[in-house]
Order: structure tokens, then sequence, then C-alpha cells
């Protein structure tokens, strides 16, 4: 595929942004990120797949952002190396993000890719056949549901999950996918502490360590997010998750004696 100049020099600054994080994007990799842009803004006109519509907007809160989530934040904390052979999920993943971008920057990656809503499931098929990925599963459910089958239940690596409910909600969601061993990976808006001791009994509760909680501000000009990490570290009662729409309207959150 050739780039116009205007088109190299702003997919540049998502090579570089990849590079910073250790992942070196070849030129087969490049052109997927360029064709994944160009379906974006072309199917964002036919519905509702994401709130930026510029470029320099999918570049910078799509693509250069769900980078973070591979951020080399030492100790325990994974790194591009980390994900190599992993299996990983994408709850409620909308236009691919972060899950997609995962995949794409590392394609020997095991991903799934778990969204609600047909039109964008069937978005993402598009994207998967155009950019002729494998390794790479797609399937329009809930979180409720999948995470009570056994392919799926307590299956993954890393579970990922971005900006689709605070923390005590999605600690339901995504905390069953994940195996004893396993990392639940939350990139949030800065100022999480709040709903982490919110959601630290319901953590607990279904499996995981207390979580780590690091701000990570690169790559990229994005406000800094506050990443948050839940290791699991026993199983999860099977009778989590609970039935479709419980976890949103009645969360896992530890009441007070005199409530």
């Amino acid at each position: 595929m050739n780039f116009t100049r205007g088109e190299s020099h702003v997919l540049e600054s998502v090579v570089a942004a990849a590079q910073l994080l250790g992942v070196d994007l070849d030129a087969k990799q490049q052109a997927q990120f360029q064709r994944y842009r160009e379906l974006i803004e072309l199917r964002s006109k036919q519905f509702n797949l994401t709130g930026h519509k510029t470029w320099d907007k999918i570049r910078e809160e799509l693509f250069i952002r769900s980078l973070r989530v591979l951020s080399p934040a030492g100790g325990n904390v994974p790194t591009p190396e980390w994900f190599a052979g992993k299996r990983a999920i994408d709850i409620g993943t909308g236009a691919g993000i972060p899950g997609m971008i995962m995949k794409i920057a590392l394609p020997d990656l095991q991903m799934t890719l778990l969204d609600s809503i047909g039109k964008r499931t069937n978005f993402l098929i598009e994207v998967a056949n155009e950019l002729e990925l494998t390794g790479l599963e797609i399937i329009n459910g809930r979180a409720e549901d999948l995470g009570q089958e056994r392919g799926h239940r307590e299956q993954y690596d890393v579970v990922v999950a971005r900006a689709v409910a605070r923390l005590a909600e999605l600690a339901e969601l995504t905390i069953p996918f994940a195996k004893v061993g396993g990392t639940v990976i939350l990139p949030k808006s800065q100022g999480v502490q709040d709903e982490v001791e919110e959601a630290a009994a319901a953590a607990e509760l279904l499996g995981t360590a207390p979580a780590l909680v690091l701000e990570v501000d690169k790559p990229g000009t994005s406000p800094p997010d506050d990443m948050v990490y839940w290791m699991k570290i026993s199983t999860t009662h099977r009778e989590f998750p609970r039935r479709v729409g419980i976890p949103h309207q009645s969360p896992l959150i530890l009441q007070s004696d005199d409530e």
C-alpha cells in the first residue's frame, strides 16, 4: 500500500509510539493500521462507531492511547514481550479499542474481541478480513453469558476493557475470564482511586489480589491514564458473573453496617 506524504507523516507518530514500547511495526503492520483507520472513518459515517471523527483524534485517542496497555512499567506489570503467545480478550471492544490495536501491534497475540452490538462486531469482522488477521476471534454477545461458557471462563492470560463501566461493575464482567495467574488490565482516566476502593471487595470476592494502579502518560499526547491491574490468584465462584444486567444494576459493592 502506498501512502501520501501526509498519511506517511501521521503514521510515523504511530510507528514512533510503538517503538517507544519496544514494538517495531513492519511495513505490513503499518499498512494494516492505515487501512484500519480508513475503515473506521468510512463506517463511522454509516453508524456510530466512535465519537472521534478526525484522523488526528483517531490516531491519538484510539491508536496511540490503546498502545499504552502494552506499556513496560516495570516489576510485575506486563511488557510487550510478556504478551507473546498469550491469549487475551477485550470486553466491550466497540470499534476494536484496545484489542484490535493490540492484535495489529503484536500479531502472535491470540485475541478475542467481544461486543454486544451486532453492527460493531460486523465491522470488526470486515476489518479482520481486510487486514488478513489470524488468531483473532470476534464474538457478538454479553460478558455475563460468555463468562459462564467453558471455552471462555477462566481461559485467558490477559483481560482488557476500556471505559465501559465503573470498576465495581467491570470486576464482575472481566475477572471471571482470567485464568489463575492471569491479569486484568483496565485503562481508566486519572483520579480512579475512589473507584478502586469501591471495587476492592468485589475484586477480592472474584479472586484477585489487591489492585495495582500506575499512571501511564506515554506514548502520545493524550492526558495520562491510570492503569488498573488485577492479578487473578484464585478461581471465581460459579455464581459469577450473574445474569445479564445484574452487574450493572447491582454491582458487588460492600455495604456498611448501618446501610
